[in-house]
């Protein structure tokens, strides 16, 4: 089976992320920046650097569109709260006042 996207030349293909922030947002009505594609971009690996412009294939935009999944998420499976001020603020202070401790008691 042959993709449209086969017959189109490889430089072509690519994209800058205002181009493919403004595809996104002309197909979906979602506004959607250039700056957001492109962290993303770099956050799945899916980015080409040529000097300071970054270029992103039309073959990767699928993985651009597809859910992260956050760290946060494995909190849930341990039976505590997924939001972020109860989760990860408690349990850093909670191993930083354990290590204070610990040297407290060493000295």
């Amino acid at each position: 089976m042959q993709h449209d996207n086969d017959n189109i030349p490889a430089i072509d293909r690519l994209l800058t992320p205002e181009a493919i922030a403004e595809r996104i947002t002309a197909a979906s009505g979602v506004s959607m920046s250039a700056r957001t594609v492109w962290e993303k971009a770099r956050r799945v690996g899916v980015s080409r650097k040529i000097g300071r412009a970054m270029l992103i294939s039309i073959d990767d935009i699928p993985e651009l569109l597809k859910e992260e999944k956050t760290k946060w998420r494995s909190y849930s499976n341990e039976g505590r709260s997924t939001t972020s001020a109860s989760v990860a603020p408690t349990d850093t202070t909670e191993k930083a006042l354990a290590l204070l401790r610990k040297r407290k008691l060493k000295r």
